[in-house]
């Protein structure tokens, strides 16, 4: 065999195995579960709160449920409507099972202007089941220390709005963080990660 045609072999194999290579990368990656990161270590704790209907809350009061969890607030103009929409999307489409062992909860990063009056209707719109928790600043402070939540006062003419980190967590009974979903994951994403968890 001549030098060229070793050449022609070795680069024709080289190619070959570089796109076998990814490929087997690519179903690696697809094989993992890209929900569960660094970021969720240390995530969570206990909190004192306030729900919609003014009664003081801890985490202790969902009954050892897990929580699905988004922080939000009421005067977003667009990603915390779409993101709640997908928690409610995704709670219907779990079995009767999982649902009856989630509590989905919007916990406001707006304390200022979201009262429990205000959230009551809010979360209305989307879930019957869905529980919405404020507090004081000082209360809610700790809650975005705890899941390590980023929210800033952002002036807007004569008001302001929220910048605010948007992930919906998954949090088991035991207070350990399962999941952390991101906006490009979809309602039918959260629903077959949440019924593939073991019971």
């Amino acid at each position: 065999m001549s030098f060229q045609h070793r050449l022609r072999r070795f680069v024709i194999l080289s190619v070959i195995g570089l796109v076998l290579g990814a490929g087997l990368a690519g179903i690696a990656l697809l094989g993992k579960k890209p929900h569960l990161s660094s970021l969720t270590q240390g995530i969570g704790g206990d909190f004192s709160l306030i729900n919609q209907d003014g009664q003081p809350v801890t985490k202790k009061s969902f009954g050892g449920k897990y929580l699905l969890i988004y922080f939000g607030f009421t005067y977003c103009p667009a990603i915390c409507p779409t993101e709640l929409q997908k928690m409610a999307e995704a709670y219907h489409a779990l079995p009767k099972n999982w649902q009856d062992r989630i509590q989905p909860l919007f916990i406001s990063v707006d304390p200022e202007r979201d009262t429990p009056e205000v959230l009551k209707n809010y979360v209305a719109l989307f879930l019957p089941e869905l529980v919405g928790l404020t507090g004081t600043p000082v209360q809610i402070d700790a809650i975005k220390r705890a899941y390590k939540i980023y929210a800033a006062k952002i002036p807007d003419g004569d008001s302001y709005t929220m910048d605010h980190s948007s992930y919906i967590y998954l949090m088991a009974p035991d207070g350990t963080a399962k999941a952390m979903f991101k906006t490009s994951d979809t309602a039918k994403d959260i629903a077959r990660h949440i019924a593939g968890l073991s019971q």
